[in-house]
């Protein structure tokens, strides 16, 4: 727990953002926060902050605002993805982004794993994963390596046919993880975040391999905007949520939200 003024006031400072989505003097502040602390030492904190480089002034006689670092440091410490999400439908869940600019996919498939490699009349090779089935033109070489990797989940094969360069059967896993979108919405934040060409990376499951973590920043995503990843339940199916937006969206309401669906 929070015990210090300085990381109080911070935290106050972040939480008033969130929720007003405006700067915030000393006074203002003052009066938002459960623990009487007095403008006057409120301000001098703002100094130590702003000096800090955890908090910013817009305008000269504005309020203060939480940084882009100072918001990816509450992110990391704020959220928790030990709990698995559970959501009941498509048409709840997109009722409920309607009130955040958050992109928003989910797909299964993911964790699927890689039951048995069929060799076809020497011209092709099956595939099988645990409901889905991949064919490839038949390689001895590449049936070879498939065969030693049974047991390989779907999301680690598509990391290790990037790496030794397995072209075709990084192209099936994309279409087959493609087809597996279960919910997707607010496409048009993912076209905010990058302004470009590159939004439709956002548009693929396969950009869940990026995400070594929960959570990734710059210099993936456009700086002031951040990615999540998470298990979760859709429609009593196991899946994988990509959530997208700004680093100054309320992702702890969102989620708070999301888990009141079920």
């Amino acid at each position: 727990m929070k015990t210090n003024k300085r990381d109080l006031i911070l935290d106050s400072i972040i939480e008033a953002y969130l929720d007003l989505n405006a700067p915030i003097g000393s006074s203002q502040l003052g009066g938002r926060m459960e623990v009487a602390i007095p403008a006057s030492t409120i301000r001098v904190y703002f100094k130590k902050l702003s000096d800090e480089g955890a908090i910013t002034q817009l305008h000269v006689s504005g309020g203060r605002i939480p940084t882009v670092a100072t918001m990816q440091d509450y992110w990391r410490a704020k959220l928790d993805f030990s709990e698995i999400l559970s959501l009941r439908g498509g048409d709840e869940l997109e009722a409920i982004l309607e009130d955040f600019d958050i992109y928003c996919m989910i797909f299964s498939a993911e964790s699927e794993c890689l039951t048995e490699v069929i060799k076809h009349d020497e011209r092709f090779m099956i595939l099988v994963f645990d409901k889905d089935e991949i064919i490839l033109k038949f390689d001895s070489r590449i049936f070879e390596l498939l065969s030693n990797l049974i047991g390989i989940s779907l999301k680690d094969l598509e990391v290790a046919s990037m790496q030794i360069g397995l072209r075709e059967l990084n192209t099936k896993i994309r279409e087959l993880k493609n087809s597996k979108i279960e919910f997707i919405a607010n496409e048009v934040m993912a076209y905010k975040i990058f302004k470009d060409e590159r939004f439709k990376i956002l548009l693929n499951p396969s950009i869940a391999v990026n995400f070594d973590k929960n959570l990734i920043f710059a210099p993936y995503f456009e700086p002031g905007f951040m990615g999540i990843k998470c298990p979760v339940k859709f429609e009593n199916k196991d899946a994988t949520m990509i959530c997208a937006g700004s680093v100054y969206e309320d992702y702890e309401k969102f989620f708070k939200f999301s888990k009141g669906v079920a």
